[in-house]
Formats: structure tokens, C-alpha cells, sequence
């Protein structure tokens, strides 16, 4: 009888064995934790592409936004337009109809209307045309945030240290105000209102075209600009809807273009401001011809010197311009 006993087997297999078990013990190991790795970089990687798609949905969103944004606003201004002409006509209720036809040139229909006859004519409808609101009629004497260098922080200072119109701020001094931002401490103390009181003088004074010149020699308040920048009362009143706002090239924004002669134009190779005062108003009225009776009523003769205007970046001169227009027609 063969007995088996441990002390026959080799020193150097004792040894190996628990090391060949650990061996085994990490590959297993290893091995369930590479799949787990690649597991989640997939889940991972299909995260990241969910979020770049939510992130070009929700900038998509935005761009919406704005544009809809955009066109409230204007809508809003153009409400607002029509409700000063609804003031004006019914201010111009008591005037009498006699007077109202003779301002509209009805000669014959005024002496009707003032016969003495027992049976009183029909009275007729008459169009009566209300001037325009201003565009700066939204704006309030106590909005200090159309001045270049004062946000709602800013505004909120100075308002509580009694500047809360914009004639008050007209008339301080530039030490005057730097005396009230060093009461905030050092944040404020940088600041510079040195253009605050030059601004709110025109503002109060009315003279806001001037303010929108002067505005667009600033840079955040400072005469330091390097060339022309952006106006922030012109912003804002492109914001509230009282100006139109122009897009680079938007052809809709030549008066007497909407979206339909707009697609005309582009398939006809007429693509920017600059290519449209270029065209001949022969050539964009054979345009028209040829795309058939639907833009038959439409009239080109103002749209060349108008785009002219916006390919020159002269948009006060174009928004003067268009308000003289009707649909396009001069």
C-alpha cells in the first residue's frame, strides 16, 4: 500500500499553486471589469450624443426664440402705432363733418353735409390719416438704463440716492456721481460716468436722435471707441418694437418686399442688399412680369435707392426714408 503524503510534494509546487490561483483570480477579475469599462464608455458615448443633439435642438430653440421675440416686439410697436392713431381720430371727433370732407377734398359732399334741409344726409365714412407715433414715445424720463454705462444695478444706485429721472442725472456733475459709486466700495469705484450727465442732458431734452449719434462714439459709457459701435437706446427701442431692426442682406427688409417676392428675388440671383441697388428697375419689374399675375400689383421703383441705403449702413436714413412710403410706393 502506497501511501500519499504532502511532505513528497515539491517545495517549489506549494508555491506555485496559490500563485497560479491568483493569477486566475486576477484575469477573472480583469477581465469582468474591462467589459464593465467598455459597458459604460458605450453608455457614455451614447450620452454625449443625446446631449450634442439636445444642445442643436435647444440653440434651434433659441434662434426661434429671438426671431419670435423679434416679431412680438415689432408687433407690439405697431399696436402701439395704431392705438395713437385711435387717440387722434377721436380727438378729431368734434370736428364737424362738414370739415372733415372739405379736408379730404370733397367739395361737393362738404355742401351736402352742411345743407339745412330736415332730413340730415347719411354721414359718410371718411379715411383720415393720424401722423405716426414717435418711435420715442415709449420711452419713460425715468428709465436711466438707455444711458451707455448704467444697467439695472447701476440704475438701482443711483435711484436710491435720489437721481431718478433723467433730467436729475443731466444735471449732476461727473463728481458728483463718482462721489455716490465710491460709497459702494471698490466695484464701483472703477467705473467711469464721465459721459452719464452729457447723455441724460439730450435724453431730457428730447433730442434722441442726437443721443443715438452720440451713443455710437461710446464704448460702455467711455469716449474711448475705436470706430462706431452699437447704440443701447437704439437697441432698446429695436427691443420694444418702436425701430425696425435690419438683418444683414434680408431682403425683407426693403419696404414692398415680403417672403414670397423675397424667394423671387433669390431664385433670380438678386441675393443681397448690394445686388438689389445694382438691378436695374426695368429688369425687376420683367421679374415680376415673368412670375405672373401674383406680383402683378407690386412696384419696384423704390427698391434699388432703398437697398442702396441698407448696403451702406445708412438705416436712419432708410427708416426716414420708408416712413414716407406706402408698402414700397413713393
Amino acid at each position: 500500500m502506497i501511501l500519499f503524503s504532502i511532505c513528497d510534494i515539491p517545495w517549489w509546487l506549494l508555491w506555485l499553486l496559490p500563485l497560479l490561483l491568483a493569477l486566475l483570480l486576477w484575469w477573472y477579475w480583469r477581465n469582468k471589469y474591462d467589459n464593465m469599462v467598455d459597458e459604460y464608455k458605450g453608455k457614455i458615448k451614447g450620452l454625449n450624443n443625446t446631449i450634442s443633439s439636445l444642445e442643436e435642438e435647444l440653440a434651434a430653440c433659441k434662434t426661434k426664440r429671438s426671431e419670435l421675440e423679434g416679431d412680438l416686439a415689432l408687433t407690439k410697436g405697431r399696436m402701439r402705432e395704431m392705438e395713437a392713431e385711435m387717440q387722434d381720430l377721436k380727438a378729431k371727433g368734434g370736428s364737424t363733418l362738414g370739415d372733415m370732407a372739405t379736408a379730404a377734398g370733397l367739395g361737393a359732399l362738404a355742401t351736402s353735409l352742411t345743407d339745412t334741409s330736415d332730413e340730415a344726409p347719411e354721414a359718410p365714412e371718411v379715411a383720415a390719416t393720424a401722423p405716426v407715433a414717435s418711435i420715442y414715445a415709449g420711452i419713460k424720463p425715468d428709465n436711466l438704463q438707455i444711458i451707455e454705462g448704467i444697467g439695472p444695478k447701476m440704475e438701482s444706485v443711483l435711484k436710491e440716492n435720489g437721481i431718478d429721472t433723467l433730467v436729475i442725472l443731466g444735471g449732476k456733475s461727473e463728481a458728483e456721481i463718482q462721489t455716490i459709486l465710491d460709497k459702494y466700495g471698490d466695484k464701483y469705484k472703477i467705473i467711469d460716468p464721465k459721459t452719464w450727465a452729457s447723455q441724460a442732458q439730450l435724453a431730457g431734452d428730447g433730442k434722441f436722435a442726437e443721443l443715438i449719434d452720440y451713443q455710437k462714439k461710446l464704448d460702455t459709457g467711455k469716449d474711448n471707441a475705436v470706430g462706431m459701435t452699437d447704440s443701447k437706446l437704439e437697441k432698446y427701442l429695436i427691443k420694444i418694437g418702436a425701430l425696425k431692426a435690419f438683418k444683414q442682406d434680408d431682403l425683407k427688409a426693403i419696404e414692398g418686399i415680403g417672403p414670397a417676392t423675397d424667394k423671387l428675388l433669390q431664385e433670380n440671383g438678386i441675393t443681397t442688399w448690394r445686388e438689389l441697388a445694382n438691378t436695374s428697375v426695368e429688369r425687376l419689374k420683367q421679374i415680376l412680369t415673368d412670375a405672373g399675375s401674383r406680383f402683378g400689383l407690386s412696384d419696384p421703383t423704390t427698391w434699388p435707392q432703398q437697398a442702396q441705403l441698407a448696403a451702406d449702413g445708412k438705416f436712419d436714413e432708410l427708416r426716414e426714408y420708408q416712413d414716407f412710403l406706402d408698402g414700397g410706393k413713393a
